[in-house]
């Protein structure tokens, strides 16, 4: 009898495994053969799935920023009494997964650069991952502050980046505090 396989869940489990591979490698120098030979399936199964190793990357990161948004991760956050206080468990939770988001930072950009400005400016690859992230920060916070939500994005963004070239010099608990206190002086305002 043949195997039936849940092609949905499959695909999750291919993407799952390409994660580490993009991290360490990054987009550029990585080719399908590399990565159907690393995750243990062969060009074809792989293309099947994936017509091309950009269709690939970007369900990628459609693929993980669904996990980073998910409803268990984010309900330590909303349990909080307090902006000052889901905001400083944000970035707990930030500082617990930093070495998967310093990977995840590095591979974006390499695709990015590989890309050109024009291209992902012409194509907007990001925008809907850009989005859920910020409806999850608007959602955990507790406040409907669109451009907000993206200022914060970007400052945890930043945090992230500068971590990577400065090591513990930034001190992520000191930038959760700084930003709570921001955040709550601009919405008292």
């Amino acid at each position: 009898m043949p195997k039936i396989v849940d092609r949905a869940q499959y695909r999750q489990e291919l993407l799952s495994k390409c994660f580490n591979l993009f991290a360490q490698q990054g987009y550029g120098s990585v080719t399908m053969r590399q990565i159907a030979q690393e995750i243990g399936v062969s060009t074809g199964t792989l293309y099947h799935y994936f017509p091309s190793k950009e269709n690939l990357f970007e369900q990628l990161v459609e693929y993980i920023s669904c996990q980073d948004t998910d409803e268990q991760n984010l309900a330590e956050i909303r349990q909080m009494p307090t902006l000052q206080a889901r905001i400083e468990t944000m970035f707990a939770f930030i500082t617990r997964q930093e070495e998967y988001l310093m990977h995840q930072t590095l591979m974006l950009v390499d695709f990015c650069r590989y890309q050109g400005r024009e291209a992902i400016n012409r194509h907007q690859y990001f925008s809907p991952v850009a989005e859920r992230y910020e409806r999850a920060i608007v959602d955990c916070l507790g406040f409907q502050d669109e451009v907000l939500a993206r200022a914060i994005a970007t400052f945890i963004e930043g945090v992230i980046i500068r971590r990577l070239y400065l090591g513990d010099r930034i001190d992520i608990a000191e930038q959760a505090q700084i930003l709570g206190q921001m955040v709550v002086a601009y919405l008292e305002k």
